[in-house]
């Protein structure tokens, strides 16, 4: 062994050094860990404190090693690994967040390609500076090569919007929260986010006579679908569109997380309210739907075998953990918002002519909420309240808005037995 240098003493067998720098009281600590040397201090300055926080060290690596947890640098790319890991068993828990699937695709598809090669706590506002032109550009590579290709007939930029920039600064602080918990940062380090971006423009809606043209033609469309799953995607789909339409409910979002075991049949001061717990972007709420709601779900109900014979009311008391909007036993959200394009080409109705864009599946919430705002049975506040939209200073002028008392004007004067063709016992 070679003659110890001075300030340096060998530990562990020799598998390790405590050493001092010049100007430091501190014992810094050498050691080897998933087959590579690393340095850390034990921020003591006392020798005996030092040798034992070191073999506390050595010891909690070792342990980490054997799980295959160990964290030997402090590159952004491996810590957000370990973010990612941790949502992803969130979710498995049952702990998760709809959300942390955008954070996963925002960490990996932009914040790893530009920041990955550098050391969380050196990431800084000039830093994220540059990772907003990369952004931005990365978001126009099409537009890029377009204006290459078209020079004379050039497309203009597309800016992100804040709900974008919004996505990535919570995926960021996902990464940032992982290191403040290893201790790879200190609060102090951790950079200001903001958000510059443009402010998303109104979604394209329907009007009254678009709406009656889209579910007018239902029958004449499902009778075209060929037998098996293109028949089953189209009765779906009908009243999928029909249950957006008259709850608010985000598509996507709040409908993929929606299953049976969610839906119940309320008594409140007497009056049977159907309601619906949705989970999505803004967290868990109840909505209240009319009647002709229970209906459609009840016309779902009878596309699966497993449930199509069960009564409604049964079934909701059942409390079934199975999808309400489905194709072979898995959520198919996504597979209905394609064919609903379809749709909507094949009636002319696809772009929308006071704001000439696309419509999609969420342009029904925006019919929802224009309707119930022209139908004047509920007031600005009520209706945020109902879709979870926020309403930031509205609640703190107007105080919390209990939804049970107001569940009659979302709802209606009706009877659930009458849409439904069967007597519902509800609950006290």
């Amino acid at each position: 062994m070679p003659p110890k240098a001075e300030h340096t003493v060998h530990i562990h067998e020799g598998e390790a050094t405590l050493s001092k720098r010049n100007g430091s009281p501190h014992w810094q600590l050498r050691y080897k860990a998933n087959g590579k040397w690393t340095r850390t201090t034990t921020k003591q300055e006392k020798l005996a404190d030092a040798k034992r926080e070191a073999m506390e060290i050595i010891v909690r690596a070792r342990v980490l090693e054997k799980e295959g947890a160990l964290v030997i640098n402090k590159r952004f790319k491996t810590v957000a690994k370990l973010a990612i890991k941790r949502m992803d068993d969130e979710v498995e828990g049952g702990q998760g967040k709809v959300t942390y699937k955008r954070y996963i695709q925002a960490i990996n598809g932009y914040l790893i390609p530009f920041l990955g090669a550098h050391n969380i706590d050196k990431i800084d506002y000039a830093l994220l500076s540059r990772f907003s032109i990369y952004r931005k550009e990365k978001m126009n590579e099409s537009v890029i090569e377009h204006n290459k290709k078209n020079p004379k007939t050039p497309k203009p930029f597309k800016e992100p919007s804040q709900s974008v920039i919004n996505t990535h600064n919570s995926a960021l602080n996902r990464v940032f929260d992982e290191a403040l918990m290893r201790g790879f940062m200190t609060k102090t380090q951790v950079p200001h986010l903001e958000n510059r971006g443009v402010t998303s423009e109104r979604r394209p809606s329907f009007t009254a006579n678009e709406y009656i043209k889209i579910y007018t033609n239902f029958d004449s469309w499902i009778k075209k679908a060929r037998k098996g799953n293109e028949s089953l995607v189209r009765n779906v789909l009908a009243n999928y569109i029909l249950i957006l339409a008259n709850t608010g409910m985000r598509a996507g979002t709040e409908a993929m997380n929606l299953k049976w075991q969610h839906i119940n049949i309320e008594n409140i001061k007497g009056h049977e309210v159907l309601s619906i717990y949705v989970s999505g972007k803004t967290g868990g709420r109840t909505i209240y739907a009319p009647a002709s709601v229970a209906k459609y779900l009840n016309r779902i109900k009878g596309q699966y075998e497993d449930i199509a014979e069960m009564p409604f009311r049964t079934l909701l008391k059942k409390k079934l953990d199975k999808y309400v909007f489905r194709i072979d036993d898995k959520d198919a959200t996504t597979k209905l918002g394609k064919v609903f394009i379809r749709y909507l080409e094949g009636l002319k109705l696809l772009v929308d002519k006071e704001t000439g864009k696309d419509r999609t599946l969420y342009s029904l919430r925006h019919f929802y909420a224009t309707k119930m705002l022209i139908k004047g049975d509920v007031t600005v506040y009520q209706l945020a309240e109902h879709m979870g939209t926020s309403v930031g200073m509205i609640k703190a002028h107007y105080g919390h808005l209990d939804l049970r008392d107001i569940a009659k004007k979302f709802t209606g004067l009706w009877k659930i037995e009458d849409e439904l063709g069967e007597k519902i016992e509800v609950d006290e």
